[in-house]
């Protein structure tokens, strides 16, 4: 190992500790601010210490950005207890680090960009299947938590109560976003803002239907627990047929996604090892409809292929 190398990994581990550190800054602050606020309301107020200062400049200066509203909106889709600004810092650490790992293997400016690349999107990948898994997590208990809900009501409780029931019998996900439902009508929303709320954390179509069936009784009336036994009910045989078509689907969803991936994963490889031999695709002139050609056609055979096995139910 060369001495280029070896300073390559010394940057590349002082970036994620620091990286670390200033995620791990904001976290401590925004933990004292808590506990102040909570101790000494007027703490918050007279307070001009340095390290609020900058972290509150640091989260308002993102916050007024147009992508921090969506980040917030993500984060909370997925149950990540951090802010936009710690995401942010964690995504460009992880994308430093795998620009300098690109160039300590490949020696080429190519390979860094292509690495930084995937470890820009390896965060935003994270988040998205940790809230495909919860939102199928949710629509699997969804029936159980309606089980719970025409039981309650059936009991002589009120809707309020049977929710109390769910958030205490339930596991998660269901459990915390129940709770966030008590705790929004607690501080003073209305029982429809607040389960408006809910359908717009979780955007499921069974808990859409479910909420639109609870406003629909509030304003005219009828037996609720009657209709969300029939809405569990159609809950289940749709969970049931999903099931069904996810199985008789997979190896083609599978397929699709290998042959997708793989061209790319081939494509990175070769680049980090011998980026000379990749770089003659992209010299000036006609070799450059080669990538790009390969490019469309793949994604177009993807979407095709998604598209045909797709099915709404």
């Amino acid at each position: 190992m060369n001495q280029a190398t070896i300073i390559s990994l010394f940057v590349a581990a002082a970036i994620i500790a620091f990286s670390f550190g200033v995620y791990q800054w904001l976290q401590w602050v925004s933990q004292l601010e808590e506990r102040m606020q909570a101790t000494l309301p007027s703490v918050r107020a007279s307070s001009k210490g340095p390290s609020s200062t900058v972290s509150e400049r640091l989260n308002q200066y993102i916050a007024a950005t147009s992508v921090a509203d969506k980040t917030q909106h993500k984060l909370a889709k997925a149950d990540l207890n951090i802010t936009p600004t710690e995401y942010l810092v964690m995504r460009v650490g992880v994308t430093a680090f795998a620009f300098i790992m690109g160039w300590v293997i490949s020696r080429h400016i190519a390979g860094s960009i292509l690495l930084s690349l995937v470890g820009w999107y390896i965060p935003a990948f994270y988040v998205h299947r940790r809230y495909q898994k919860r939102i199928k997590a949710f629509n699997e208990q969804l029936p159980d938590v309606i089980s719970l809900l025409v039981g309650s009501l059936r009991a002589g409780y009120g809707l309020l109560h049977a929710i109390t029931v769910v958030v205490e019998e339930m596991p998660e996900p269901s459990a915390t976003e129940f709770g966030r439902v008590l705790r929004e009508v607690s501080i003073g929303y209305s029982m429809d803002d607040a389960l408006d709320h809910l359908v717009e954390r979780v955007n499921s179509d069974d808990l859409e239907m479910m909420v639109i069936s609870i406003h629909v009784q509030n304003e005219v009336g009828g037996n609720l627990a009657e209709v969300l036994e029939t809405i569990g009910e159609t809950i289940r045989d749709r969970i049931r047929l999903l099931g069904e078509i996810r199985s008789l689907t997979a190896q083609q969803r599978m397929t699709g996604t290998v042959l997708t991936a793989m061209p790319f994963l081939l494509a990175v490889i070769l680049m980090l090892i011998n980026p000379d031999y990749m770089m003659g695709m992209f010299e000036p002139g006609w070799p450059r409809l080669i990538p790009a050609s390969a490019v469309v056609m793949m994604l177009m055979g993807y979407f095709i292929m998604q598209k045909v096995i797709q099915l709404d139910v």
